[in-house]
Order: C-alpha cells, then sequence, then structure tokens
C-alpha cells in the first residue's frame, strides 16, 4: 500500500526538517502546500525560510513534492488550511492513504511503523492518535485532561478536507466504504501508548508571537495570554492554554530530561533555549 504525507508550510522553518527527516524512510512520498506570503486568513505577510529550508532538505528518492497557491478560492473545502491539505492530496492522487502532519509534529520512527502496520491490517477509513505537546522547550511536556488531544493522521483515498483538519464523510468515497466495510466510514484510535510529538509551544517570543497572530483560530486567543502567561512562565504553572476559560485544557507541566525524548526530537539542532543541552 501506497503511503503520502501531506504538510502544509507557514513559518515553521525551525520545525521542517526535523519533521521530514522522521518520517521520510517510512512514506511513499511527502506533499506540502503553502501559500508562501499569505497567512490562512488570507493577509499578506512577510515569509520566513520555510520553503527555502525544504527544498534544501536532501531527498534522494525523490519523495518531496510542493505546491504554492496564493490564492486558494478556487480549491475545495470552506477555509484556506482544509483547501491547502486537498491541493497537496492532488499532488499524489493514487495514495492509498494520507498521513495528516503539521509541520511542528514530529513522528518518532518506530511509533509511525507501528501505526501503518496497523492501518494496512484494518484500513479503516481514518485514525486518531495520542500526542505529547509541549511548551517553552522541549524539556516541558503539557498535561492535558483525559487522553489530551487526539489529531486525525490517516485518511483514506477518496476523501477530503471540508475544514481544517476535518473531513467531508459524503461523496463516492463514502459508498466505498459501504462496499468494502458494509457500513459507513469509521475513524478510529490508535493505543494512547502510541503518541507523535508536537512542538505546538516549543520556541521563542518572535515564533510564539507569530503564532498567536497568524494561527487558523486567531479570534479565540485571549489576547492577555502572551503577557499574562507565556511571559510569566515558570515550570510549576497551570492552566495554560490560549482560549479564554479553557486554561484547564493544559492543567500543567512535567519536566521531561532530553535524553529520554525521541531521537527524532533530541538530535535536532533547535535554536538555543528550546531544548536543554
Amino acid at each position: 500500500m501506497r503511503l503520502t504525507a501531506i504538510m502544509l508550510l507557514f513559518k515553521e522553518q525551525a520545525f521542517i526538517e526535523a519533521s521530514i527527516r522522521a518520517i521520510y524512510p517510512l512514506v511513499d512520498s511527502i506533499c506540502c502546500a503553502s501559500q508562501y506570503d499569505r497567512n490562512l486568513t488570507g493577509q499578506t505577510v512577510i515569509p520566513d525560510n520555510s520553503l527555502e529550508i525544504l527544498l534544501r532538505i536532501p531527498d534522494p528518492e525523490n519523495k518531496i513534492k510542493v505546491v504554492v497557491e496564493r490564492d486558494v478560492r478556487h480549491l475545495p473545502g470552506t477555509d484556506s488550511a482544509a483547501k491547502l491539505r486537498n491541493a497537496a492530496i492532488a499532488l499524489d492522487p493514487l495514495s492509498d492513504y494520507y498521513l495528516i502532519i503539521d509541520s511542528d509534529e514530529i513522528w518518532p520512527r518506530e511509533v509511525l511503523a507501528a501505526c501503518w502496520k496497523e492501518v494496512q491490517k484494518t484500513q479503516w477509513a481514518a485514525y486518531r492518535v495520542s500526542s505529547y505537546a509541549y511548551f517553552k522547550r522541549w524539556n516541558y511536556r503539557i498535561v492535558e485532561p483525559g487522553h489530551g488531544y487526539r489529531p486525525m493522521v490517516f485518511l483514506r483515498k477518496g476523501f477530503y478536507f471540508h475544514t481544517d483538519r476535518q473531513v467531508d464523510w459524503h461523496g463516492p468515497a463514502r459508498w466505498k466504504e459501504y462496499l468494502r466495510k458494509g457500513r459507513k466510514p469509521k475513524m478510529v484510535s490508535f493505543s494512547p501508548t502510541l503518541r507523535l510529538h508536537h512542538g505546538s509551544c516549543v520556541g521563542d517570543d518572535v515564533r510564539i508571537l507569530n503564532k498567536l497572530k497568524n494561527y487558523s483560530h486567531a479570534d479565540r486567543i485571549d489576547p492577555a495570554w502572551f503577557d499574562r502567561i507565556w511571559k510569566n512562565f515558570h515550570p510549576g504553572i497551570r492552566n495554560i492554554h490560549y482560549y479564554p476559560n479553557e486554561g484547564h485544557l493544559y492543567e500543567s507541566l512535567v519536566t521531561i530530561p532530553t535524553p529520554d525524548l525521541p531521537d527524532e526530537v533530541k538530535n535536532h539542532p533547535w535554536p538555543e533555549g528550546w531544548i536543554e543541552r
């Protein structure tokens, strides 16, 4: 079976190489989509070096593909994130499954291999995976309630994105699922022992301010969060999520020594202060 990773590129120049190197041996292609000098709300921005870094990553098997769509109005989907993901899928339309990955997400290689083995065995329409999120540096892991955030990461061919990372489950692919499985499309979750690592809040002031400004849900962010939480950070800080009245979604932090992090994280040359050396 053929597996294609799809990734959006936007101002994550410090993460892209680590993210792609982690998955490169296990996928058949890596399809990236970018608006280059537009953010997800269509505003003009000054681009960083994300695209240039992508094109410098060694690609001995010619797996990496990229499309730049500065005007996404013609693409299917209801917002820019969904439209760009659909544009990335179109770069490799014959793949059996798509690995949905943000450029600040890093898969431990053995975890991705185990998940892909399960996908090939069970072949459901979509799969979620548990994740670890980090704050300030890779050594501070966020404690989330319950199972925490479980993004959808594997999607069977034929389906497309409707909003952000949400799929439109209607159309021809839905009826193919009835023929294959005798039921409507089903999304399942991998064991919580299998987790990807999300650098959501790892970085310096510049990276976080840029994220808050250009985030696809920027309108939901507490405008006082940067000064109230980020600038007053200490390892014992609690209730740190950036949505108003939802700080409990990021309950607290636990300290993770660098040797305990996956190789794909600890061996990357992060900017100074992003990981303890």
